[in-house]
């Protein structure tokens, strides 16, 4: 039912808008690229969320509506970073196929702000007091970013031992995490370090910041704003063309065109590795080792599909697509409970965390709505 209504859109939808921030066609292919993604990954038996089957018809769907002939006035950013800026000769980039719009000096008292964002920031003294410091980066999330001497990434055992400045990094890691001893997005009158104000928690929750969405304090006054608590007027992008082409990537590889597939997964590790432009002397000031290569040479399918999602995870890090994949994939429940595992002696907080299987994959539905339907719902697997 949710296709049937995208279809209908994007049948009618056209490519060009006048209005920032009204769909497109794109932006409608975009949807039901993801819809018929996960879609493919049939969940059949009605006791159980394992996945039972792949589909090649809805496949084939994520191939159709992920052709390039839909994204002509869309590509990749030179730069990754492009995205996650809040000055408006970065918002609706090239990239950005649907953003949810904030406005500032739009004549209301703090304009129509993003107020969700407010809460990631972290609580500088005399900056940005009163920042919650929310949605933290984990220490698994960084040694993902590690590379070995090919420049790739470690498809496994990347989590064996935490990322030092002396480990070769996928500049992504930058982008993505602000750690200590480096400046807080690229402000080097804010370097980062183990105290207060850079974590809520006195380090209960780890010392890591999401930079993705977040705003450089030197801009606190004009795109990041202090109402009743703190604001930034940064768009939040729901479909971004990145994903897209992993989509298409993973769509490729479960189909066993490996060679199409590694080939748009170099697409996005070609620009990871020229993402550079805002800490370029980051390797001659603080030591840290920059390093992404592209992949060579050919690969099984099962070996592909393992370099797709891996890439995903590295590309879409800290964008909320993670947990859903995990589901999607079937893999929540072993990826998860391994991850509580090793994380809680990072992490005292985790030592209690457990992910069940055939429970917490969804949430429940509420009673309210269960009753609304007149028995036409069930309940989730595993609610009550």
């Amino acid at each position: 039912m949710i296709i049937d209504d995208v279809k209908a859109a994007f049948d009618v939808l056209p490519e060009v808008q006048a209005e920032k921030g009204r769909p497109t066609k794109a932006a409608a292919a975009a949807f039901l690229t993801k819809l018929y993604l996960y879609k493919a990954y049939h969940q059949d038996n009605a006791q159980s969320n394992a996945v039972t089957s792949i589909s090649t018809e809805d496949l084939n769907k994520v191939i159709e509506y992920s052709d390039p002939k839909y994204y002509a006035n869309y590509g990749l950013e030179a730069d990754i970073h492009n995205n996650f800026r809040p000055e408006e000769m970065y918002e609706n980039g090239k990239e950005s196929l649907w953003a949810i719009q904030y406005s500032r000096n739009d004549g209301s008292t703090y304009g129509n702000l993003n107020w969700s964002y407010g809460l990631i920031g972290p609580s500088i003294d005399n900056v940005t007091d009163g920042a919650c410091d929310f949605y933290k980066p984990s220490q698994n999330l960084v040694n993902a970013f590690r590379t070995g001497a090919d420049g790739l990434p470690f498809l496994d055992g990347f989590n064996e031992r935490n990322y030092s400045f002396e480990d070769n990094a996928d500049p992504r890691l930058f982008l993505t995490v602000g750690m200590p001893g480096l400046p807080y997005l690229f402000n080097k009158n804010f370097i980062q370090d183990e105290t207060k104000q850079w974590s809520r928690g006195n380090g209960l929750y780890g010392y890591y910041i999401s930079l993705k969405h977040n705003v450089d304090p030197a801009l606190v006054g004009e795109y990041l704003i202090k109402g009743s608590y703190w604001a930034s007027s940064m768009n939040r992008i729901v479909f971004r063309y990145a994903d897209v082409i992993l989509e298409r990537a993973e769509a490729y590889a479960q189909l066993g065109e490996t060679g199409k597939a590694l080939g748009l997964v170099n697409d996005i590790r070609r620009r990871a590795a020229g993402s550079t432009q805002m800490f370029s002397d980051y390797p001659s000031r603080y030591g840290v080792k920059i390093y992404a290569t592209e992949y060579k040479g050919s690969f099984g399918k099962e070996d592909v599909i393992k370099i797709v999602k891996m890439e995903r995870r590295l590309e879409m890090g800290m964008e909320s697509e993670r947990f859903f994949d995990l589901v999607r994939w079937g893999e929540a429940a072993t990826v998860l409970n391994k991850y509580f595992a090793e994380e809680a002696s990072r992490c005292t907080i985790y030592r209690d965390a457990k992910f069940t299987a055939e429970k917490d994959e969804y949430l429940p539905i509420p009673a309210s709505q269960i009753a609304a339907s007149n028995g036409h719902y069930t309940q989730n697997i595993g609610s009550w």
